[in-house]
C-alpha cells in the first residue's frame, strides 16, 4: 500500500496557506503524531505527503484507507501474517505497519474506523508493537503516525463513535486544512497550475474564465476545482477561456453544482432576483441556491428592506 501521492507543493499565497506551510515546516521534523482535519477535497493527502517529505525519515510513506477493508481483512492488512497462518497463506505478509518501518504510516479516513478495530489499532500506534496473525511472537515497527479525517474526532468522541484514548494518541498536533471558500484569492494560482499541468506550460487562462471560477462556490474544494479545470482544458483551444469553463460546468453530471456568488454579492443583481421572486425571500434564496438566512444577511449588508404592504417594491432601498 505504498503511497501514490507524488505532488508535495501547496499552491497559493493566502494567509491561511502561509500559516499552514509554517505549521507543516515546524512539526514535520518531529515525531509527533499528526491529525489532519479538513473537508473532502481540501488536500489532506497532500499535507500527509509534505509531512513525510520534510520529516527526514528514510522509509516510505505508506497510505492505508481504513474504510477500504472489512473487519476480517483489517488485521491481516495492518499487522500482516505468518506463513501458514490460514489456508492460502503460502508465505509471510509484512502488513501495512511493517511496510511503514522507518517511514510514515498514513491512516486515511480514520473517522470511519469501526469501534472494535479502533481498540486493535490503539496498542500498535502507542507502542509500535503488534502480533501478526499466526505469529508466535510480537513484531515491532518504527513508524510516524499521520491520520486524516473530514469529521472532527472530538465530536465523534462525544457521540460515542470514536475512542477518546485513540483520538488523544493520534492528536499530537492537529492540522486544520482550510477549505477553498476560506482561500478564494488562491483560485487564480490553482487554476493556472492545473491548466498548465493538463496542457503544458504554454497554455494560459483568460481573465473572464478566472472571474467565472472565482464567482463559484466549491463544495468539493480544490479537488472539484481541478476536475472542472481539467475538463475545461480538454474542451479549450489555445487558451482556457470562458466558453470552455461553461462547457465544463455543463458536463458536471452527478456532482453538486457550483453555485454563483455574484448574485448575492452585487446589490443590483440581488434586487433583481428579489423583484422577480415578488419579494418572497425564501423563493429568492431557492433561486440563488442558498439558505434564506444567507439571503437576509446580504439584504441587510446592502441596506435592502422588503417593501411593506401597499408599497411599490421598486422603491425598496
Amino acid at each position: 500500500m505504498t503511497s501514490s501521492i507524488h505532488e508535495t507543493v501547496l499552491i497559493g499565497d493566502s494567509l491561511p496557506m502561509r500559516r499552514l506551510r509554517a505549521l507543516i515546516d515546524t512539526v514535520a521534523p518531529t515525531r509527533l503524531p499528526a491529525l489532519i482535519e479538513g473537508e473532502t477535497g481540501s488536500g489532506k493527502e497532500l499535507i500527509a505527503a509534505m509531512l513525510h517529505q520534510r520529516s527526514g525519515r528514510n522509509g516510505e510513506l505508506v497510505a492505508f484507507n481504513v474504510c477500504a477493508l472489512g473487519e476480517t481483512m483489517f488485521e491481516d492488512s495492518l499487522f500482516g501474517h505468518a506463513k501458514g497462518a490460514y489456508t492460502g497463506a503460502l508465505g509471510e505478509s509484512l502488513g501495512f505497519l511493517r511496510e511503514a518501518n522507518g517511514g510514515t504510516a498514513f491512516f486515511d479516513e480514520i473517522s470511519g474506523l469501526a469501534l472494535p478495530l479502533q481498540a486493535k489499532l490503539l496498542r500498535a500506534v502507542e507502542t509500535g508493537v503488534f502480533r501478526p496473525i499466526g505469529a508466535a511472537r510480537d513484531a515491532r515497527s518504527d513508524f510516524r503516525t499521520v491520520a486524516a479525517t473530514n469529521e472532527r474526532l472530538e465530536m465523534l468522541v462525544e457521540q460515542g463513535r470514536f475512542r477518546a484514548d485513540l483520538r488523544h494518541r493520534l492528536s499530537g498536533v492537529v492540522i486544520a486544512v482550510p477549505s477553498l471558500a476560506r482561500r478564494v484569492d488562491d483560485i487564480p494560482a490553482l487554476v493556472h497550475h492545473f491548466a498548465r499541468r493538463a496542457r503544458g506550460q504554454g497554455f494560459d487562462v483568460d481573465a473572464a474564465a478566472l472571474r467565472r471560477l472565482m464567482e463559484l462556490d466549491w463544495p468539493g474544494n480544490v479537488r472539484e476545482l481541478k476536475q472542472v479545470v481539467d475538463t475545461a482544458a480538454a474542451f479549450a483551444g489555445r487558451i482556457l477561456d470562458l466558453s470552455a469553463i461553461e462547457l465544463a460546468l455543463s458536463h458536471r453530471s452527478g456532482e453538486t453544482p457550483a453555485l454563483p456568488r455574484r448574485d448575492l454579492g452585487d446589490r443590483s443583481a440581488l434586487m433583481g432576483v428579489l423583484h422577480e421572486s415578488n419579494w418572497d425571500v425564501e423563493r429568492a434564496a431557492s433561486r440563488l441556491g442558498v439558505h434564506r438566512a444567507t439571503c437576509y444577511r446580504r439584504m441587510k449588508r446592502h441596506g435592502i428592506e422588503a417593501p411593506r404592504l401597499g408599497r411599490d417594491p421598486s422603491s425598496a432601498s
